[in-house]
């Protein structure tokens, strides 16, 4: 993944044919203002005054790139003198790698994005998952192509990472219809999986017409070889089966001394990796039915339901024609201009993620009787976007630079159930990924750059599925037997460690051995690693070998698809003289190969971070290096952190979503968060002379100077004189620690939290 090339990306998609120039960006943008402002004029409600430059800029930080704005990039924004200079920032941050990172989290709490998805908290699929979102925003893919690549997404996650759509809901068919509905539709349907809505017209008839479109999408057990998947496809846990329809015997390829129950327990620990990363396809030919309480008259229970699409939605009904797969028609279906539902929630969406505030609130639970706060810029808004043929990028360009958006803040709540009508953008707490973010750009120069060791983690992790994957598929049927027989004899060793460990814990708690009882809780505690990863080894290590042999023939490309990885390893077996690579070993290479591609990027920035440094401070050298250290994989942006974040993590104390449930934040206030503000190391460490405003409060000559520099920092403003005259006696002496305990108070004000 090539984040990096996000800004020629975007560039390119400016001067691609379709883009719209400054100018006519500019007229949609006061077309939108004039139907903002006739509302407003009928409302007898009086529009904001216009923001400021330096309130403008944190905003536009804010809500494009996700963090407040360095010092010098308030500095040169504050400076630069230009009428155009608001529309130019809003085209460079939009084509920035802020804005990825940004917008991955604003979807990521959409789609429910886990770092571990499905039932098996498979961490493959969520990396292919998490990709594939990073890529489609940095190559600015259409919401309509999104969407649809979800929604037909099959394949294997390392080839197709759009199939975390369904692997998110592993299992769960009717579960997804439920999500899918409230994401790209606007409307909740999730009562209808049980009985008919109690508060809607959706019926539980609905919402299984509905989900026959995707019901199918389901997972292999991992064995896309044909000729294995026929014989060793029928395992579980009584054994495989002795003979497979049309295959020979099972019993041909088993070894002495092993039994067919001991190779159907090895046969499912080889898979287990791959079982929530397999083939995703409309597999199943027997269709959805109605569950067997189903109590209304218009079926019988049990019965097979045929994908139609409710009435409300549609005047068409149904939509599949002939043999074609069901999916197909869905996905063209719900992301047509003619679906006036699809065009309605997106554009909404993003206006609210502008504004603050839906036209139709909430977004995501729209009826036929639901009324926009104003219906003719919410018509006007969807045919926009689909001129711009659902291109949000051009979308949010354009709302970005209206008048609306760039007037000062409303202020006062908006009670439940009261219309809002835009007199300016609502003045919002900043997400827990925003203040993080924010804590990051505080911290460390260049705070948009993706972390190379989360893209290299990522890319690593898929890379182990892959080749487990092609390893396994690529054997015969006597190699795959004897692997199996292999791994049988393995696993009973370790039971047999297991059962002397649980006798030895036995003896060790009746005589209260302390040290014995960790040791036995040890070895029982490991079993499942040890077997995991030696199921794992014995396939790739018996895998490997054929590569090593393809490698030595030139033909290794042909089965591993990365050319450079072919080379690597063709090298790496050659230095060997053997082809007994371990998959660690295998990775370790490809992991060096990746970094060194990598490494141009990173070593021009740090050499632009150590000449700064230089420039700063004398630092000495082992305490400059712990401190990259600590920087470079503690304080990355939120959007290359494991997701959500574990408990008791910041994100996670100032309301990171847990994913669980759609856009599942919180922006309340709490006791935890002052807590941590007061006894956390993230503020704490500010102040290591090393950190960008560290470095900036240590130039400056003055406390008026330090006060100003830390307002900059913050609020991309300088103190006003009340401000300095509060703070002018804790920097008096203009001392380190003054200077410290100034950031620490200006950063815990309401202000900083805020989007003004």
């Amino acid at each position: 993944m090539k984040l990096r090339l996000t800004a020629l990306l975007f560039i390119a998609s400016l001067t691609s044919a379709g883009a719209l120039s400054l100018e006519e960006v500019q007229a949609k943008a006061a077309q939108i203002d004039k139907l903002v402002a006739t509302n407003l004029e009928k409302q007898k409600v009086q529009a904001n005054a216009p923001a400021s430059d330096d309130v403008f800029v944190r905003r536009i930080y804010l809500d494009i790139a996700g963090r407040i704005p360095s010092l010098k990039e308030s500095a040169d924004f504050l400076a630069d003198q230009t009428p155009d200079k608001r529309a130019k920032l809003i085209d460079e941050l939009l084509a920035s790698d802020g804005y990825v990172q940004n917008f991955y989290n604003f979807w990521a709490d959409i789609l429910r994005v886990r770092s571990q998805l499905a039932v098996g908290n498979s961490q493959p699929a969520g990396a292919a998952y998490s990709n594939w979102i990073r890529e489609s925003l940095a190559k600015n893919m259409h919401y309509d192509d999104m969407v649809r690549e979800m929604v037909t997404a099959s394949g294997k996650t390392y080839e197709n990472g759009a199939v975390g759509f369904y692997l998110r809901d592993y299992n769960m068919p009717l579960d997804n219809m439920a999500v899918t509905t409230q994401v790209f539709l606007g409307t909740s349907m999730v009562c209808a999986q049980c009985h008919n809505h109690p508060f809607d017209k959706w019926t539980q008839m609905d919402y299984y017409q509905l989900a026959a479109h995707t019901y199918g999408m389901t997972s292999t057990n991992g064995l896309s070889n044909p000729l294995l998947s026929s014989m060793f496809g029928g395992y579980g846990a009584k054994g495989m089966k002795k003979r497979t329809k049309g295959g020979p015997s099972i019993d041909a390829f088993i070894p002495e001394g092993v039994e067919r129950r001991d190779m159907g327990k090895a046969m499912t620990e080889i898979l287990r990796p791959l079982r929530y990363n397999t083939v995703l396809d409309q597999t199943d030919k027997k269709g959805l039915q109605l569950p067997h309480d189903y109590q209304y008259t218009d079926a019988k229970p049990k019965a097979t339901i045929a994908p139609v699409i409710p009435a409300s939605f549609s005047k068409d009904g149904k939509i599949v024609k002939g043999d074609e797969k069901p999916v197909f028609p869905y996905a063209d279906w719900m992301t047509s201009k003619d679906n006036p539902r699809f065009t309605t929630v997106i554009a909404n969406r993003l206006w609210k993620k502008v504004m603050g505030m839906g036209l139709i609130e909430p977004v995501d639970e729209i009826t036929d009787s639901t009324v926009p706060s104003n219906p003719q810029l919410m018509t006007f808004l969807e045919q926009t976007i689909k001129d711009l043929n659902y291109d949000m990028k051009a979308y949010l360009r354009i709302l970005y630079n209206t008048p609306a958006y760039q007037r000062t803040a409303y202020t006062k709540d908006v009670e439940l159930g009261e219309v809002y009508h835009f007199p300016g953008p609502l003045l919002r707490r900043m997400s827990a990924e925003q203040i993080w973010d924010s804590m990051v750009t505080l911290y460390k120069p260049n705070p948009d750059t993706p972390s190379i060791e989360a893209e290299i983690d990522r890319d690593s992790t898929l890379r182990r599925i892959e080749w487990l994957d092609r390893s396994l598929n690529t054997l015969s049927p006597e190699e795959l037997a004897k692997a199996t027989a292999e791994i049988a004899l393995k696993q009973k060793q370790l039971s047999a460690d297991v059962r002397k460990a649980q006798e030895q814990l036995t003896e060790a708690n009746k005589t209260k051995d302390e040290d014995a009882i960790r040791a036995a809780k040890r070895v029982v505690g490991n079993q499942r690693k040890a077997i995991d990863e030696a199921a794992q080894e014995i396939v790739f290590t018996t895998g490997f070998k054929k590569f090593a042999q393809l490698a030595r023939e030139g033909k290794l490309e042909e089965q591993i698809k990365d050319p450079e990885f072919a080379k690597e390893i063709a090298t790496a077996i050659k230095g060997k003289e053997g082809a007994d690579l371990s998959l660690d070993e295998a990775l370790g290479i490809y992991n060096k190969g990746l970094r060194a591609r990598l490494a141009d990027q990173q070593q021009k920035r740090l050499k632009r971070d150590a000449e700064q440094l230089k420039a700063d401070t004398k630092p000495e050298l082992a305490s400059l290096k712990a401190w990259e250290n600590y920087r470079d994989t503690y304080m990355m942006r939120a959007a290359d952190l494991r997701s959500p974040a574990p408990n008791g993590h910041f994100l996670r104390e100032f309301g990171q979503s847990d994913r669980e449930l759609v856009e599942n934040a919180n922006e309340d206030a709490t006791v935890g968060q002052a807590l941590m503000v007061l006894n956390g190391k993230t503020f704490s460490n500010l102040m290591n002379p090393y950190t960008m405003v560290s470095r900036a409060l240590r130039r400056t000559e003055s406390g008026e100077q330090a006060i100003d520099t830390i307002y900059m920092a913050l609020f991309s403003r300088k103190a006003t004189a009340e401000e300095k005259a509060l703070l002018q006696p804790v920097v008096a002496d203009n001392t380190v620690t003054g200077k410290g305990d100034a950031l620490w108070a200006v950063l815990n004000t309401r202000q900083f939290y805020f989007i003004q």
